[in-house]
């Protein structure tokens, strides 16, 4: 029973991308003998979410898992998962309809609690993604920029892009899914490199990138102490490009700090930008994170304004993503 506790433990942590170390749980002594002679009990805290696991050698009956599932819930509050060393297609499927989540080391996982869908190792993931996440897609922007070397890791980005180790693993099996990285592993560690040359991964990943928009704000009486942000929008690219400063100036801030300033004393929203004074752009990711400059990054800026039918705009955009350095 300890190696198959190892092998759950270690597959955990492959395919959630933290640490994870797997209790015994204390309090299984005080349940029903029914299922302390089934299971073996171990608890695990992952993020902020603890989970219980149930290990048993035997692939459970759906309609016995789900009774004893609610059987714990007046021991156990938070949400309860099995693990086991096989499952059939017909027993997969129904553990999924009854929302039972469940581990099958080396094989399968199903722990939606931790926004953990179903995934098999042995069938491909789905490839068909409208879009990346904005996890994916700032971690893909910022590998064209910055070329990091081919011994880069997921949990090694996490804390330079603002995401968890969890989150940065997962928009990995994006890049991967979509063909725009090259995965391997070497010991416990998943390697990952750019798939092709930038420019062509670039152009190829377009219908599945995302403007980082994702509001905009105009607004008036934002003293200067308080504006703060990157410069965006045609401001942005009047930085990089011979187009004219915009009249009304924009900047782009993460979802936090524009609360705050929307929350300032004094500033007014208005439903229209003719009379604002300044525009401010919400990202779906910290624009700090991709930019060495006062302005945006030049790839997420073009992204933002690609669909722009000014003929102006559309020219300055290809003057400045020549300067761009593959």
């Amino acid at each position: 029973m300890q190696h198959s506790v190892k092998n759950l433990e270690a597959y955990l942590r492959e395919t959630l991308h933290t640490p994870i170390r797997l209790e015994s749980w204390s309090e299984a002594t005080t349940l029903p003998a029914y299922l302390t002679g089934q299971y073996d009990f171990f608890d695990v805290t992952v993020g902020n979410v603890r989970v219980l696991f149930l290990q048993s050698a035997d692939e459970p009956v759906p309609s016995a898992a789900k009774k004893h599932e609610l059987a714990l819930q007046q021991y156990w509050t938070g949400p309860v998962a099995f693990a086991f060393e096989r499952i059939t297609p017909r027993t997969r499927q129904r553990m999924v309809s009854e929302g039972l989540s469940f581990v099958v080391p080396d094989n399968q996982i199903y722990l939606p609690a931790l926004g953990v869908n179903l995934r098999e190792r042995y069938q491909a993931r789905l490839q068909t993604t409208d879009r990346l996440r904005p996890s994916a897609q700032v971690l893909f922007l910022y590998v064209l920029a910055n070329r990091p070397p081919a011994s880069s890791t997921p949990s090694g980005l996490a804390r330079r892009l603002g995401y968890t180790a969890m989150a940065m693993g997962q928009a990995l099996n994006q890049l991967e899914d979509a063909k725009l990285v090259h995965v391997h592993k070497e010991g416990r560690e998943r390697l990952f490199e750019l798939a092709g040359q930038p420019t062509d991964l670039w152009h190829q990943a377009q219908p599945l990138l995302a403007s980082p928009v994702g509001r905009r704000h105009h607004l008036v009486g934002v003293t200067p102490s308080a504006r703060k942000g990157l410069i965006a929008g045609l401001g942005a690219l009047a930085t990089y490009s011979t187009l004219a400063e915009p009249a009304v100036p924009a900047v782009a801030l993460d979802r936090v700090t524009a609360k705050s300033l929307l929350n300032a004393p004094g500033v007014q929203e208005l439903p229209a930008p003719a009379e604002a004074d300044l525009e401010v752009e919400v990202w779906t990711y910290k624009p700090t994170v991709l930019s060495e400059g006062p302005a945006v990054d030049r790839l997420s800026l073009y992204l933002s304004l690609r669909d722009d039918t000014d003929e102006r705009v559309q020219s300055a955009l290809d003057e400045m993503m020549r300067g761009v350095t593959w």
